[in-house]
C-alpha cells in the first residue's frame, strides 16, 4: 500500500472517531453535513473527499467502533483453550463490552440517535459473529456442542445479547433479569445442544 493511501486511511479514521462523536453528542436525526463540517472545522470539499452523505459519515463512525471492539473480544479467544472456556470469556468480554459502551456512550439510547444505535447494534452483531462461530465450531470438533449453522447461530445470540438485554431499550427492570438470564440460559443450552448447566455462569450476571 502506497505511503499516500496510508495517509488517506489514517485521515479518514480520524475522521470517523470524530463523526462519532459528533452524532452522539448531537443526535443522528439532528446531525447535518453542515454541522459535521462546522464541528470538524474543515472545508465541505475536505468532508466530501471521504465521505459525501450523513449516512456514509454514519457508516463509517459504526464500522470503526466495531473494528475496535472485536480486537478487544478477540484477543479473549485462546487457541490453547476449550471451547467452554473460550465460548465463556467471549460472553463475558461481550457483556462487559456492551455495558462499558452503553455507560460511556449516554445519549446512544435517545430518540433522535435511534437510527444511529440500530446501525451500530446490527454491525456489533456482524463484526463479532465471526468470533462466536469460530469457538461454536470449535466445540463441534470437541463434541460438546452441536449447530448445522455456526455462524447464523452465532449472529442470533448476538442479537439477543445485544437488543434483549439492552434495558435502556426495553424498560427492563432489575428484578425482571435473572428470568431473562434463564431463560438465555435455556435458549443457549437448546441453540448448541450443550450439556444441562453448561451455561450456568451467566447466573453472575444477576
Amino acid at each position: 500500500m502506497s505511503r499516500s493511501n496510508i495517509h488517506y486511511i489514517e485521515k479518514r479514521d480520524e475522521l470517523a472517531r470524530r463523526v462519532f462523536d459528533i452524532f452522539i453528542k448531537n443526535g443522528y436525526e439532528n446531525t447535518t453535513l453542515s454541522l459535521i463540517v462546522k464541528e470538524l472545522k474543515i472545508s465541505k470539499g475536505a468532508l466530501y473527499h471521504y465521505f459525501t452523505t450523513k449516512e456514509a459519515c454514519a457508516d463509517a463512525a459504526v464500522a470503526l467502533c466495531s473494528k475496535d471492539c472485536y480486537e478487544k473480544v478477540a484477543c479473549q479467544i485462546d487457541d490453547n483453550m476449550s471451547a467452554e472456556s473460550n465460548f465463556k470469556s467471549l460472553i463475558l468480554s461481550c457483556s462487559t463490552l456492551f455495558r462499558d459502551n452503553e455507560k460511556s456512550i449516554e445519549n446512544i439510547n435517545t430518540p433522535s440517535n435511534a437510527i444511529f444505535h440500530q446501525k451500530l447494534m446490527a454491525a456489533l452483531v456482524k463484526s463479532l459473529a465471526p468470533l462466536y462461530a469460530k469457538v461454536i465450531t470449535q466445540g463441534i470438533h470437541e463434541k460438546i456442542f452441536d449447530a448445522e449453522f455456526p455462524l447464523e447461530t452465532a449472529q442470533m445470540i448476538l442479537t439477543l445479547t445485544n437488543f434483549y438485554f439492552d434495558a435502556d431499550m426495553f424498560g427492563w427492570k432489575p428484578e425482571e433479569m435473572p428470568v431473562k438470564l434463564k431463560a438465555f440460559e435455556g435458549f443457549l443450552t437448546n441453540a448448541l445442544k450443550a450439556k444441562p448447566g453448561l451455561f450456568s455462569f451467566l447466573h453472575n450476571f444477576e
